[in-house]
């Protein structure tokens, strides 16, 4: 027979366990309306944060383009009117641009409404977030400083130029006058007129040297190999060391890599600094060239056995008309300054610990693949 006191104890026992699911339950679902709220705060604020990043970059004047598996998976304003691509097409840079000596950087075309630009691209995984940054009024301010220099420099000169080119005219004058007198023989005449040229033609030189220092970029660019450079610069200097009895060393390394150069302009800096140190070198001694790929740049390095750089010249070397030798203009070292920082690189000048002195020229390059 059932015990009415046991039963009722289970009931007691049930209705008390039910009354506990109840409030756990209300406590859980007081819970979950909590983090309900919360979730939907978070969200709020996640998409104020994101609109107020798309509001940001969509304000950059610098353009972000998000590419994902090689297509334009989002872009801001300023890419969109910069490169023209829309959401889903295949990420590229215009086929108009034109690329300027520095890596990653390009004319956006070759009228006057010509715009610089610098592209660069991080890679993440299988998405690529990149940069086009408009650089064209840093450019112009950089240019316009170089220039100002330059016109301070040449106004510094003045007196130099007058000596240059004083010296020529006058001589030049005296054989014209010498043409002229009557009783001069047809050889003495033939003579006069052969100095006359030679005067004129230093003149000529001179003129041509300083408005080449006066330059401010390359006119007329070209994609070409390290090798090719070093086998130009070669090939115009290695006569002249043939004829002074001087050995001319050439080591190259990883010479494949690509430069955009105004080819002659820069040929024609290297073959400066070679017939800087063949001037400074004995019959029988060595000049080395060597060349090499450091990374993003390319290096030439030019050494020779010669006396060195007297240490008061050694912070105006590259000055127009700093020169040492009698017959010297002193223009062919700043010329190839002008030349290698006009391609966007660095010339260094500086003594060997074993004697002679060593330069080198450093400018951006393309790693072949």
């Amino acid at each position: 027979m059932a015990n009415p006191a046991a039963g009722g104890a289970n009931k007691e026992q049930l209705e008390e366990a039910f009354a506990l699911f109840i409030e756990a339950s209300k406590a859980i679902e007081a819970q979950q309306a909590q983090l309900q709220a919360e979730i939907e705060r978070l969200s709020s604020d996640l998409a104020q944060a994101n609109q107020r990043l798309t509001d940001l970059l969509q304000a950059l004047p610098t353009g972000v383009v998000l590419v994902e598996n090689g297509l334009v998976a989002d872009q801001n304003l300023a890419a969109q009117s910069q490169v023209g691509l829309q959401i889903g097409q295949a990420w590229r840079v215009p086929n108009s641009w034109l690329p300027t000596p520095m890596p990653g950087e390009y004319q956006t075309s070759t009228d006057s409404s010509a715009r610089t630009v610098k592209v660069t691209q991080l890679s993440l995984a299988d998405r690529q977030i990149v940069q086009i940054q408009d650089i064209t009024e840093s450019l112009r301010l950089h240019i316009e400083s170089q220039r100002q220099s330059k016109l301070a420099s040449m106004g510094q000169m003045a007196a130099s130029i007058a000596h240059q080119l004083r010296t020529p005219l006058a001589t030049a004058t005296l054989y014209a006058g010498n043409l002229g007198m009557p009783n001069l023989t047809p050889e003495k005449q033939k003579e006069a007129l052969d100095r006359l040229r030679k005067q004129l033609a230093s003149l000529e030189t001179l003129t041509t040297q300083m408005l080449q220092f006066v330059r401010q970029r390359p006119q007329k660019t070209e994609m070409v190999s390290g090798q090719a450079l070093l086998d130009e610069a070669v090939a115009a200097i290695a006569p002249m060391c043939e004829k002074r009895n001087v050995g001319l060393q050439v080591q190259a390394s990883g010479m494949d890599s690509l430069v955009n150069v105004e080819r002659q302009t820069m040929v024609g800096a290297m073959v400066a600094i070679l017939e800087n140190a063949l001037q400074v070198s004995q019959e029988g001694s060595q000049i080395l060239l060597h060349g090499r790929a450091d990374g993003p740049r390319l290096q030439f390095v030019v050494e020779d056995n010669g006396p060195g750089i007297p240490n008061d010249m050694l912070a105006s070397l590259f000055e127009p008309f700093a020169t040492s030798r009698i017959n010297g203009t002193g223009l062919g070292l700043s010329i190839a300054r002008n030349a290698v920082e006009a391609h966007r690189g660095e010339i260094l000048a500086g003594n060997r610990a074993e004697g002679g002195a060593r330069f080198s020229i450093s400018i951006p390059c393309i790693q072949a693949l």
